[in-house]
């Protein structure tokens, strides 16, 4: 697999990544994964988990955009204390269902596994009787950058995300639990299928990191994806004009 390069110096490389390809494998399957990649093109062996080599954050399968990635145990360890410490900044691009009233708001509710699926996480909240096991507290503030309605009178937003938190599939959980899911999510109950999107409308767009500099020190980078050209199909169809 040739995987598109958007940052790279002897530490670290940052990839764009595709839609349909899992980050690391999990107990279920031996399909390839980005860290197969990682084992195929560098000397990463020791560099974090066994299985998961190279690997400081992940983005679901359907999830494309901006990937960072260690190449060694420096990287490794600047770059997972600044996860931990939520001191990036990841910033989201998504279409979702319904004409989000506030042109800026934040989601504040906490996420917990699922008891009716066990992919899934789900909002802890007054309403919720879905949950079970730990609750973590979860953060995203989000910007409207565009709304539109189609000939058949159905509302969508795009939108602009900024997780301040990073819980396992916090964004989709969040905007299904203030009804607006991701469209084509059909996990997190967008009713807006393939006919729509082909995929969960959600985009990494950029990641603004310290990356350990070739000779010594960190600098500051913002690392940006363009809009893929799924996504940007699916704007069009739904009318938006960005």
């Amino acid at each position: 697999m040739k995987l598109p390069i958007l940052f790279e110096n002897v530490h670290a490389v940052a990839v764009d990544k595709p839609v349909g390809i899992m980050v690391h494998p999990d107990e279920r399957g031996d399909e390839y994964t980005i860290s197969d990649w990682m084992k195929e093109h560098y000397e990463v062996k020791g560099v974090g988990d066994v299985g998961r080599e190279g690997i400081v954050h992940r983005l679901d399968r359907n999830t494309t955009g901006v990937l960072m990635l260690a190449k060694d145990k420096i990287a490794y360890t600047t770059f997972k204390k600044q996860f931990a410490d939520h001191t990036t900044r990841k910033v989201y691009r998504a279409i979702v269902e319904g004409n989000i009233k506030h042109d800026t708001g934040m989601i504040s509710l906490p996420i917990a596994r699922a008891r009716s699926d066990f992919r899934k996480r789900t909002v802890v909240d007054m309403f919720s009787k879905d949950n079970r096991g730990e609750e973590r507290e979860a953060i995203t503030r989000y910007k409207v950058l565009a709304r539109s309605t189609t000939d058949d009178g159905k509302n969508y937003s795009y939108v602009e995300v900024y997780p301040l938190t990073g819980r396992t599939h916090q964004i989709r959980a969040h905007f299904r639990g203030i009804r607006h899911p991701i469209v084509g999510d059909d996990l997190y109950g967008s009713v807006s299928g393939r006919n729509v999107a082909p995929r969960s409308m959600l985009h990494a767009y950029s990641l603004t990191i310290q990356i350990p500099k070739e000779n010594e020190g960190k600098e500051e980078k913002t690392i940006v994806s363009d809009i893929p050209k799924d996504m940007q199909e699916s704007l069009a169809k739904l009318g938006f004009s960005c």
